[in-house]
């Protein structure tokens, strides 16, 4: 089953296949980032700081803009659909250190 990942309001925007994954994707299966370290940090395809995971948030930090990875990412080899669906989040109690990540970022209409 699928590992949703939540906006600060609770809204399902992005899936892991499963909750070790370190590949993350649009709701629709195109891949958004990827987890290149042993932490929650998600940096973009092209290596670009992209947001942290926080319990099931995908959110961007307000306190630091991330670091770049230069390590080079195989995309994953198919394109996913999420299984099962989004349950409830959990509750974020910590809103005033993160914000949304900008939907174009992952490639959402803005």
């Amino acid at each position: 089953m699928s590992d949703y990942l939540y906006d600060m309001a609770g809204a399902p925007i992005a899936f892991r296949r499963s909750w070790d994954d370190p590949y993350l994707f649009g709701l629709d299966g195109h891949w958004i980032g990827w987890c290149p370290w042993a932490d929650c940090e998600v940096v973009a395809p092209d290596g670009r700081p992209l947001g942290a995971i926080v319990g099931d948030r995908l959110v961007r930090r307000n306190d630091a803009g991330g670091h770049a990875c230069d390590v080079v990412a195989e995309p994953p080899a198919a394109t996913p659909a999420p299984s099962g669906s989004p349950g409830h989040p959990l509750p974020f109690e910590h809103r005033f250190a993160y914000s949304d990540i900008e939907p174009t970022a992952l490639g959402l209409a803005g």
